[in-house]
């Protein structure tokens, strides 16, 4: 099993040439900021696709990538997950790859609606109460998360790791107080959304394991 993240960039038309050029490279960097292992490509200009081998972390990997690119960079993407088995994986050429993965996140893409930004979909291994159940949970997160502004988004981006709120507010661009880099992470809800993203992983790890048995 694998997760699939498949995205494309909310009003790309209004993209600069520079940015939509190093669009790759963002996201690579926004990969690479993970403890996660996944393989990124671009592909037809404003659109990209992501395998992430530890599926359960998929949801944490889909609000990185949003938090980075909007927070860091300006741009706001949609992401739709998709979990399930594979055929044919290609890690130099993703958009070549084959599966029940990749049709469920490609497909989950083309149904979202357009005001929306995280969805997830699953094989039919998974129970069905469980599904229902991390469904829920994703729009919920999406509700919260659709409306950060910039700031807010690149507050979260930065937190996670160990360092503490006044060296985090260092690193901000620009760098701003500990009390003012607080006010943008409470006003993102970030406590409330590691918690969901924690639960979230939490049950998929454990559903999955379910199914190998």
């Amino acid at each position: 099993m694998i997760a699939v993240l498949t995205g494309d960039i909310v009003g790309s038309q209004e993209l600069s040439e520079s940015k939509r050029e190093q669009l790759q490279a963002f996201l690579e960097e926004t990969a690479a900021s993970t403890d996660l292992s996944a393989n990124i490509e671009v592909f037809a200009g404003d659109s990209w696709q992501c395998v992430c081998h530890a599926p359960e972390s998929a949801i944490h990997l889909a609000v990185a990538i949003r938090s980075h690119l909007f927070g860091k960079r300006g741009i706001d993407t949609r992401v739709s997950i998709g979990i399930g088995t594979y055929e044919n994986l290609r890690p130099e050429k993703i958009s070549l790859s084959q599966g029940e993965a990749f049709v469920l996140s490609g497909r989950g893409l083309e149904e979202m609606p357009q005001e929306q930004r995280l969805s997830i979909q699953f094989g039919g291994n998974l129970p069905l109460p469980t599904q229902e159940l991390i469904h829920a949970s994703v729009l919920l997160l999406d509700g919260i998360t659709v409306n950060w502004t910039a700031k807010q988004a690149q507050a979260v981006a930065l937190s996670g790791g160990k360092l503490n709120q006044y060296e985090l507010a260092e690193k901000f661009d620009p760098p701003i107080s500990a009390q003012a880099f607080g006010k943008h992470l409470a006003k993102a809800r970030w406590k409330l959304i590691k918690q969901a993203l924690t639960s979230i992983s939490h049950g998929l790890h454990e559903a999955l394991k379910e199914t190998e048995k």
